[in-house]
């Protein structure tokens, strides 16, 4: 995949015009690591935005007795360190590659001069971040005030709209992380997750494509979680 295409896919990007996003792109640097490899740490001075071409990078912050706590896990197409490149802080957590992986890297320089030398470009990604800010508020809503399955379906949610495969049957997804990962990335307990996962199957919200792919038959339907015409928005037990 090519940067430019990496730096559409990403939200904030989304809406520039090409004369921009090849702009941006030709700043861009790519380069292939094993795993293993520490992108950046907790604290560190921000270089520039990660993007994973391929492979899978944790995200993670480790506590005062040592004890590591993952953030996100994250795969091909998806972002690395978007906050410390516009708010000018450091890295707020610590990230380090799970198999080979190949990044396209965006200094944060040339991003800066950039977004300085084209106003259209800073108005873009202005609106890029107001729509991040208010998926980040949902996505909030939901952690604080739902349960395991609402969680786990707006995780699921954001697979399907960022990497799943339209079919006549539904959106495919490959779900290519463990429960333990899963229940990491949305604060509950492996076993939550695993009855998360079996109520969403029965629902019909969800369903088993083989190894580690599943389907969503309607997207739409799987992030309301509104079965049976339940207005509350609540999985049957």
């Amino acid at each position: 995949m090519s940067a430019k295409a990496l730096l559409r896919q990403s939200p904030i990007f989304a809406a520039l015009d090409e004369p921009a996003l090849e702009r941006l792109a030709a700043r861009c640097v790519t380069r292939t690591v094993g795993p293993g490899h520490v992108l950046f740490t907790t604290g560190e001075e921000c270089r520039g935005l990660y993007f994973v071409e391929a492979g899978r990078v944790r995200i993670y912050r480790t506590g005062p007795e040592g004890k590591e706590q993952v953030l996100h896990v994250e795969g091909p197409g998806r972002p690395v360190a978007e906050l410390p490149l516009f708010d000018g802080g450091p890295y707020p957590a610590s990230a380090i590659t799970i198999e080979e992986t190949r990044l396209v890297f965006l200094p944060r320089a040339d991003f800066e001069h950039l977004y300085r030398a084209y106003p259209d470009l800073a108005h873009a990604i202005i609106q890029g971040l107001g729509r991040r800010l208010r998926h980040l508020v949902h996505v909030a809503e939901t952690l604080a005030f739902r349960d395991v399955a609402a969680r786990l379906a707006l995780l699921l949610v954001g697979y399907a709209e960022r990497s799943g495969r339209p079919t006549s049957a539904g959106i495919v997804v490959t779900l290519d992380r463990t429960q333990e990962e899963l229940a990491l990335e949305i604060g509950a307990a492996r076993e939550s997750v695993s009855r998360a996962l079996k109520q969403l199957r029965r629902t019909g919200l969800i369903q088993s494509a083989g190894g580690d792919q599943l389907i969503i038959p309607d997207v739409a339907r799987l992030r309301d979680l509104l079965p049976s015409g339940d207005a509350n928005g609540s999985l049957p037990p």
